[in-house]
């Protein structure tokens, strides 16, 4: 009878914790989209004016999105390797992909991009003769 006794009371204490924590997270993520102090949130609205001394975080700016990596071309080496060309930061980076992991094997600033061209004419395609082709001197530097 004693052993549970102790096992309900310790089930009861338990949802208290984990009711009292919840309801603080609450409490807390509430005020932080407002942009107040996390403490102006577990104050009780009587004691709105304590919160007012206690100096508050400028409400959070939206931040820059990080630029994207693009992979420009991919091309298959052997069974499980790979040679990748990926775009980010305006340079191109020529990687070679394996199980084991990635390597940069050459980095090339990207050519820049014609704004000025008209929608009727095709952009240029992957020059794959051309002997400046990043892929082509990456795959001959490797061989």
């Amino acid at each position: 009878m004693d052993d549970l006794l102790v096992a309900l009371r310790a089930i009861v204490a338990l949802g208290a914790v984990l009711g009292l924590l919840f309801f603080l997270s609450r409490r807390l993520q509430k005020s932080q989209d407002k942009g107040a102090s996390p403490l102006a949130g577990l104050m009780p609205k009587k004691l709105a004016r304590l919160s007012e001394l206690v100096p508050s975080r400028p409400a959070a700016t939206p931040r820059a999105r990080p630029e994207k990596i693009t992979v420009v071309a991919r091309s298959g080496i052997g069974g499980k390797a790979q040679l990748v060309v990926a775009e980010f930061g305006g340079i191109r980076y020529v990687l070679g992909v394996t199980e084991q992991g990635i390597s940069v094997v050459d980095t090339q600033e990207a050519p820049p991009i014609d704004e000025e061209l008209p929608v009727a004419v095709e952009a240029p395609t992957v020059a794959k003769d051309l002997p400046d082709d990043i892929v082509d001197r990456a795959l001959r530097s490797v061989a």
